[in-house]
């Protein structure tokens, strides 16, 4: 079995995602690859039996086969709190681990400044009992959006439970293990950071020393992801290496035998994983450090790629669902592939400069595709960017975060200071240059999230490229064998250009609106408002979150990115309302909008003003639109049918759009009112549709008798908040609705609404229940 365990790493991969997935493109890929490597292993019968004994063994894991537990009956909460509190503005998150070793997400919004500050005492392993209210985790409501309850469910926590009251009084200490002492310590040592270091300074701090981004400021984090340096934040090989080393020589020097010292770091790692956050990154790092020593120990040869390769198979024996962490999947495919190709690479380089180079683009390559996949972008800085940063992170960042942080423990006020300050100034100058070269032209590049097949060609073309790197010392081979990547590259970026499908997309943007018109072969994209959140009331200080929920740069960008749009040819602001144009400003510098249409009339909201000028400074052209404006796009015509001017109102200066494309017949009317439908039915006797976007949310001021019974939809549209204080959609509403047999699909029951069409046919499709013919 000797350096063959990897073999059993894909015949347990292979079993994970067939039981998951079934036979899709990714799976078949590994069972193809499992085939042809125990095919060149034929003859090793120990390793045939071994991997078959995998693929079993992993397939019928128990764990497939517990059932999710029932939402419990009773609104009480016993259990020790598992995980650090976060608190944001006046919320407070943590989990909670009962008697019976269910997990539960407990989500608590303070209300008084009081209260939170008393609640901000709370510490891992505290005893609370909570009365309140179990409720099903939120699932996702927009198509290529995060899942949090499958999240949580790889952890299994099923549920989330919100007290309907929180005192201190309600929480006792308790005697703690080894293990919640640790994580106490840890929460000690993230506090005392957050409490004495400067604001530049504390996020990097806590994401080195002990795996927390949490605190990091979100425009530095979003450069490090963009800019594909996130890597060096997350806690692994670089740190353990680091921290066991630094040990190691210590010790050493203070006596200790090297047989004492190994000892030593087999108690210590563990306790490091710990403080460090216990990320999947970290745990390989740490236990494959543990493997080796242990065989240094025994005076044991380990095959470095049997030593990474047990310690694969026994976190995924522990929980299969790591193999769906981003962070399991970049570490351990990173690890293997400097294990495996790094070796005979390096070896032609005799420059340290041209090895970290070769290193830097071997992770790089083999990281795309998966980066590509989640974060939908790539930012071609990365390679030189990481030629800079990784000796900046590794030779200073790193040790001098350790460094600096011991010091401000042990010395006196003035050396802490000074030691302190140098780190911060050099930092701060760090991350600033980082979020400059971000606001750089074309310093990403937005391909969208590529279909599994596209993985999978990325991968195989990958494969080709490493071999031929390996086998071949010669630069015209290496281009030659890069020609396939390149290919795929270009099949994924054209891709939305190559399909006949077009899609009309109404997202869940809450109690708003915004709807994404795709027509075939990519020849124009349209977006009808981009929703809005609208802030009701005051709100005291102590509830001002450190960064707000924005529908336009969490709902509407992010659906885009995922969709590869880089250009919007059309943005039809319907209407100055808040819930309709809210959103617009995150799409400045973020994606490009050729165009905005605005109804013609007086522009007097001063939100309003200023982003029409805003997209004015950056080149967009601000269109005022009238009835009788058309235009045409390859097959379909766009007619604006309203406003006419001299509208008193502004939902009744709504544009409203009719249009025909997969087969059916489309009016969107924004928010117009009774007034305004009056008016266009006299306008437009003869309109007729299929589709009708409800105007005003299903407000009672709208879609009226009149409306219905003239236009005659067979399919009606409703964009709404779930739970709304308007109490949209009006009962009347829907009652007309039904009264005709309308079918009605809406975001506050189905999440995002989706019509995929062909030519002259399509269907819909929700988010949340499943596909309507």
């Amino acid at each position: 079995m000797h350096g063959t365990i990897h073999i059993l790493v894909v015949a347990a991969i292979c079993s994970i995602l067939l039981r998951i997935q079934g036979f899709h493109s990714i799976s078949i890929c590994f069972l193809l690859a499992l085939l042809y490597l125990l095919y060149r292993n034929k003859e090793n019968y120990v390793l045939l039996v071994c991997s078959s004994i995998t693929l079993v063994v992993f397939y019928a894991n128990p764990i497939y086969f517990e059932d999710p537990p029932l939402q419990p009956s009773t609104q009480i909460l016993d259990g020790q709190i598992t995980s650090i509190p976060r608190y944001n503005g006046n919320k407070i998150s943590f989990e909670i681990k009962t008697p019976r070793k269910q997990t539960f997400q407990v989500n608590y919004h303070a209300k008084t400044s009081e209260e939170l500050d008393d609640l901000k005492t709370l510490k891992i392993g505290t005893y609370c009992s909570l009365n309140g209210i179990y409720k099903e985790l939120s699932i996702p409501r927009n198509f290529y959006s995060f899942d949090y309850k499958e999240h949580l469910a790889t952890r299994n926590i099923f549920f989330q439970f919100t007290p309907t009251s929180f005192e201190k009084t309600n929480c006792m200490e308790l005697s703690q293990n080894p293990f919640r002492l640790l994580q106490r310590y840890r929460q000690k040592g993230i506090q005392y950071i957050k409490d004495n270091f400067p604001e530049a300074s504390q996020g990097i701090m806590i994401a080195l020393l002990f795996g927390d981004r949490h605190e990091m400021n979100d425009q530095v984090l979003q450069a490090y992801q963009s800019l594909g340096i996130v890597h060096l934040l997350a806690v692994s090989g670089l740190h353990v290496g680091l921290v066991s080393g630094t040990i190691y020589f210590l010790l050493l020097r203070i006596g200790f035998t090297k047989e004492k010292t190994i000892e030593l770091l087999l108690i210590l790692l563990p306790i490091y994983a710990i403080l460090a956050g216990g990320a999947p990154s970290v745990v390989r790092a740490s236990a494959m450090s543990m493997v080796v020593i242990l065989c240094i120990r025994a005076r044991m040869k380990l095959n470095p790629l049997d030593g990474i390769s047990f310690v694969c198979l026994i976190l995924l024996l522990i929980n299969p669902s790591y193999l769906l962490h981003l962070g399991f999947q970049l570490s351990f495919l990173v690890s293997y592939t400097l294990l495996v190709s790094a070796t005979t690479i390096l070896q032609r380089y005799t420059s340290w400069i041209l090895q970290l180079l070769a290193v830097t683009i071997l992770a790089q390559i083999v990281s795309f595709p998966l980066i590509i996949y989640h974060f939908y972008e790539i930012s071609f800085w990365s390679i030189p960017l990481n030629l800079i940063y990784i000796p900046f992170v590794t030779l200073f960042t790193l040790p001098f975060a350790f460094v600096t942080f011991v010091c401000h423990i042990l010395f006196p006020q003035p050396i802490s200071d000074i030691i302190l300050v140098i780190y911060d100034f050099i930092i701060a100058t760090a991350h600033n240059g980082l979020e400059k070269i971000m606001a750089l032209p074309y310093s990403s590049f937005l391909f969208g999230q590529p279909p599994l097949y596209i993985v999978a060609l990325y991968y195989v073309a990958i494969g080709g490229i490493f071999y031929s790197w390996e086998k071949f010392n010669s630069t015209t081979s290496l281009l030659k064998s890069s020609s396939l990547f390149i290919i795929v590259l270009l099949l994924h970026w054209h891709l939305p250009y190559l399909t006949s499908e077009g899609e009309v997309t109404m997202l869940d943007v809450g109690q708003g609106e915004s709807i994404l018109i795709e027509l075939p072969r990519r020849k124009a994209v349209y977006l009808i408002d981009t929703g809005g959140i609208v802030q009701t009331g005051f709100k005291p200080e102590f509830m001002k979150r450190e960064r707000e929920f924005d529908v336009g740069r969490d709902v509407v960008v992010p659906y885009l990115k995922a969709k590869g749009v880089r250009k919007i040819d059309k943005l039809i602001l319907s209407h100055g309302h808040y819930d309709h144009i809210g959103g617009a400003e995150a799409l400045i510098d973020v994606i490009s909008v050729e165009t905005i249409l605005y109804g013609i009339g007086s522009v007097e909201g001063i939100y309003e003003k200023q982003l029409l000028e805003k997209f004015r400074e950056i080149g967009t052209k601000i269109i005022f639109v009238k009835q009788g404006d058309y235009w045409r796009t390859g097959n379909s015509e766009f007619f604006i049918l309203s406003p006419f001017g001299k509208e008193q109102s502004l939902n009744n200066r709504s544009i409203v759009l009719y249009t025909e494309f997969g087969g059916l017949k489309w009016l969107f009317p924004g928010d117009l009112e009774v007034e305004g439908e009056r008016r266009l039915l006299e306008n437009y006797p003869q309109l007729d549709v299929d589709v009708l976007k409800v105007g005003h949310h299903g407000s009672f001021t709208s879609t009226t008798e009149d409306l219905l019974e003239q236009v005659n939809p067979k399919i009606a549209l409703i964009s709404l908040g779930k739970n709304n204080l308007y109490g949209h959609p009006h009962k009347d509403v829907i009652e007309r609705l039904n009264e005709r047999n309308i079918k009605v699909f809406r975001t506050d029951q189905n999440g995002a609404i989706r019509y995929k069409f062909k030519q002259g046919t399509g269907y819909f499709e929700t988010m949340i229940k499943e596909k309507v013919r």
